[in-house]
């Protein structure tokens, strides 16, 4: 699990088609350092959970919901907590702290009465009107158990305050056994390089370095490989650096200041090839998945091929694996053939067995899937009136269902298809032989998205709505041969999209 301090609180709102009922979801990213946080709050204390303060039943929001702004989530209205260390602000060990429970997504905290006797370390905001204390889920705040870098500061304070602090947490992002302790880590200046260890914990520290430009070089266990994703949750990165890698990360370091850097190790192994259709053609959107070999269910692993019929799994945790290839079975114009193992089994015991570990690569694979329902292609152009090419939007083919009952299902149908056009406006799409359906293409749009374009307004408007998918007259298709030189076309010209 990846420490909280790893994030930072923003807000995103997502309207949720009940009613008009709005939610809002708490999104975190980049947090500042172990000085930053401790500098901006106004009580920095680690607390014990002593009891939580329990909900009416119809006050409790549903199991696996957030709050509606009425009801409670896990019927927890408040949490007690007991001071145990206070590194800033006036209150004393032993003292009691209520703390009022979040709503589920708003970057506040939720507790449970299973948090009763768990450890946290928080940042807080004194609000002089509340007697109720509000702990957020973002910034450096965390359980005591992962807090070694912020306590490693915070309990040495006296001794180490003003000095410059380069400091950072190394993790293991899937359990392979492997220890975080005793790793070492170069911290590289303009004149001298320092050696450093991790202690028990995976922090490494240094302090008292002079102000200025540094590398971090982690020493990277074999089959494992630095994340780039998490180093752009640190503080310091350096981003103006003229040099840098994954294994030399440049950092800077200001007078007075601290530089973080927290290292999450990935495994480094994959599983890669490509799927083709009896003539060599790749095929496109087909999925596959590494299942464990003996049938128990494992962490998910998969990908579905792209233009070129390339698929890639990696970072996959050690073990024996089978690869099935469109596991649920459902004949599609993408996937025109039931679920099968490679290389070509439909049971899992006769299936390859691939053995994967650290740093191991499978590649080169090629999978011929055995088709069952023969399919079309349908290639054409899309257009706007002044016929310039539409880029990078959807062309859909929906197929006329086939039960009386369904006729005005919104529901995917097996012979339903979808692309995108290409730089040209191109498209290619393939469908089951025998489809008797519709094809159009689409845009999402909403008033403001093109500059000076009356037309595509007026369209906009007569929806009734801000937002909306416009689309081209239909195209009627019944799918016996291969077909090309489709034209669809918009009712309005090309628009210059608003800056």
């Amino acid at each position: 699990m990846l420490p909280r301090h790893l994030k930072q609180c923003s807000l995103f709102i997502f309207v949720f088609l009940l009613g008009l009922r709005t939610a809002v979801a708490c999104s975190c990213g980049p947090s500042g350092t172990v000085l930053d946080s401790y500098n901006w709050a106004d009580v920095v204390v680690t607390v014990s959970v002593a009891s939580v303060e329990k909900a009416e039943p119809e006050k409790t929001a549903p199991p696996g919901q957030m709050s509606n702004g009425e009801n409670y989530v896990d019927g927890v209205k408040s949490t007690t907590m007991r001071v145990e260390e206070v590194f800033k602000g006036t209150l004393k060990v032993g003292a009691e702290m209520v703390f009022g429970q979040g709503g589920g997504a708003d970057c506040i905290w939720t507790f449970n009465e299973k948090n009763v006797g768990m450890k946290f370390l928080f940042y807080l905001k004194r609000f002089e009107d509340s007697s109720v204390w509000v702990a957020g889920t973002c910034g450096r705040s965390s359980q005591v158990d992962d807090a070694g870098d912020d306590l490693l500061y915070l309990r040495n304070l006296t001794k180490v305050k003003d000095k410059t602090r380069i400091s950072g947490t190394l993790q293991f992002r899937h359990d392979a056994g492997e220890s975080v302790s005793g790793r070492k880590v170069r911290i590289v200046g303009a004149k001298r390089t320092y050696e450093l260890k991790t202690d028990d914990n995976g922090v490494y520290e240094i302090y008292d370095l002079p102000p200025g430009h540094y590398f971090v070089e982690p020493e990277v266990p074999k089959g494992w490989k630095v994340s780039k994703f998490w180093l752009g949750y640190s503080p310091s990165i350096d981003r103006n650096a003229k040099e840098g890698s994954l294994t030399k990360i440049p950092i800077l370091l200001e007078a007075k200041k601290h530089a973080g850097l927290d290292i999450i190790f990935d495994i480094e192994n994959v599983v890669r090839g490509h799927v083709y259709d009896p003539l060599g053609q790749p095929m496109k959107d087909v999925c596959l998945h590494l299942i464990p070999s003996d049938g128990t269910k494992g962490p998910y692993l998969g990908d579905c091929t792209d233009e070129d019929g390339a698929f890639q799994m990696d970072e996959i945790p050690p073990g024996s694996y089978v690869l099935i290839v469109n596991d649920d079975g459902k004949i599609t114009s993408t996937e025109p053939f039931g679920a099968f193992y490679y290389p070509k089994v439909t049971k899992r015991e006769e299936a390859t067995v691939f053995n994967i570990g650290l740093g191991d690569i499978v590649e080169n694979l090629e999978i011929y899937p055995p088709i069952a329902k023969e399919t079309v292609t349908i290639e054409g152009v899309m257009l706007y009136s002044d016929g310039k090419p539409v880029v990078d939007e959807f062309v859909e083919f929906k197929s006329v269902k086939k039960q009386p009952d369904r006729v005005d299902d919104d529901s995917e149908d097996e012979n339903d298809a979808r692309v995108k056009t290409d730089g040209k406006g191109r498209f290619s799409i393939k469908v089951l032989k025998g489809s008797r359906g519709s094809l159009a293409g689409s845009m999402y749009t909403y008033v403001g998205k093109f500059e000076n374009c009356p037309k595509l307004d007026r369209l906009i408007q007569q929806s009734k709505s801000q937002m909306t998918d416009i689309t081209t007259a239909p195209v009627e298709i019944q799918a016996t041969t291969n077909l090309f030189g489709v034209e669809l076309k918009f009712g309005f010209p090309w628009c210059k999209k608003a800056k």
